[in-house]
């Protein structure tokens, strides 16, 4: 989806972490030896998704 339409992929970084799921920033930060978040999605946090609610016309949330 990322790819094809341009849609944001947006994931909460404290739930992925608390998930296990890391980019590579966070991989890096925490000594980990690598990342699984899959290409295309972005570790934001309440910042991003409050700056996004404000310039788009809908929010999907799942």
């Amino acid at each position: 989806m990322n790819t094809q339409h341009g849609v944001a992929l947006n994931i909460c970084v404290a739930a992925a972490l608390r998930r296990g799921i890391i980019d590579e920033t966070e991989a890096g930060r925490l000594g980990l030896p690598s990342a699984n978040l899959q290409s295309g999605f972005t570790l934001s946090g309440l910042g991003a998704l409050a700056e996004a609610s404000l310039t788009c016309d809908r929010v999907v949330q799942f």
